[in-house]
């Protein structure tokens, strides 16, 4: 951690349309550095689909993102979203999900990644989202679980290797 990051902790603010592509960028980044990132996960225009839908979801008001700041840079990003679609609208009860925590190395371990994923509950509360969902990588799991968030028994195919 630099002398800086220890010096101020960064501010958590609400993220605006304008910084979207700077949110998908953090949130391709925290893919590459969980090593859960594969070419054939994203198609070439993901970008474009990332911030068209994510402009939607916010401009219907189930959806938000916050980042994390040093001043006028951006140093961290959560995601936070209503889950839609099955099964969530078969079961009635409303679900949200957060996406998207990552801090940029040399701000990490002062609370920024705490702070974004409360501000992400706490929309998703407001919003009335009974129980909310993460995938947390090993990096990440430490801070959830202090939050409250508990493991549950989702499992995933993955494509062939053959």
């Amino acid at each position: 951690m630099n002398e800086r990051a220890i010096a101020a902790a960064p501010e958590i603010r609400r993220g605006t349309a304008e910084e979207l592509e700077t949110f998908g960028e953090f949130w391709l980044a925290m893919f590459e550095e969980v090593g859960n990132y594969s070419e054939c996960d994203f198609l070439d225009d993901w970008r474009d689909r990332f911030r068209r839908y994510l402009q939607h979801r916010m401009n219907e008001g189930d959806a938000a993102f916050f980042v994390a700041t040093d001043g006028a840079r951006i140093v961290g990003t959560a995601g936070a979203i209503v889950s839609d679609g099955y099964p969530f609208v078969v079961h009635g009860v409303k679900r949200g999900y957060v996406f998207g925590v990552r801090v940029d190395p040399a701000f990490r371990g002062i609370g920024a990644a705490t702070a974004l994923t409360r501000a992400s509950v706490a929309f998703l509360r407001t919003l009335g989202c009974e129980r909310i969902r993460l995938h947390a990588s090993r990096f990440g799991r430490p801070i959830y679980e202090r939050l409250g968030f508990v493991p549950t028994n989702e499992m995933e195919l993955l494509p062939s290797s053959g």
